[in-house]
């Protein structure tokens, strides 16, 4: 094992993950695109564009589109903040917030098979060391100064 890169370990749990949320979501009339939107959301309501496409480390066009199909589907809308004309913050509409229980069973299903096996303190510490691993593989990719460099998205905890 030792001679497979980590990073194919990530990719493969990346694109699997990807396929099962994207098929689930389907049945909601959703795609992938905007399930880390929703989630993301359902934790932040009044998040600004800006600030989620931060969080998610996704270009702001592509943030733009997953809120624009939100908001057509009338799951979320957008709001002027009444401090910054130029910043719109997001929120949900009733019936997001209605949708939201099967966008996070969807996630719970994903993350109970993903960790088929697995101990309660054994999914801590996968946990734990993919959240370091994370926040390094980040490190390493942005330098502080490079235009493009922000504190890595996930908080201490």
């Amino acid at each position: 094992m030792d001679d497979i890169p980590l990073g194919a370990f990530i990719s493969m749990t990346y694109r699997s993950h990807f396929v099962k949320i994207n098929h689930r979501m389907k049945e909601l009339g959703l795609s992938a695109g905007q399930f880390f939107v929703l989630m993301t959301l359902s934790i932040e309501q009044g998040i600004t564009q800006d600030s989620l496409a931060g969080k998610l480390l996704i270009d702001k066009g592509s943030i733009a589109r997953a809120i624009n199909v939100l908001e057509e589907k009338g799951f979320v809308k957008r709001t002027i903040d009444e401090n910054n004309r130029r910043a719109v913050r997001l929120y949900f509409t009733e019936t997001g917030e209605e949708l939201i229980p099967d966008v996070l069973q969807i996630d719970r299903e994903w993350e109970k098979a993903a960790f088929l096996g697995f101990t309660e303190e054994e999914k801590i510490q996968a946990k734990t060391l993919l959240r370091k691993i994370a926040k390094n593989s980040y490190e390493n990719a942005y330098e502080k100064g490079d235009r493009k460099w922000k504190e890595f998205p996930l908080k201490d905890q």
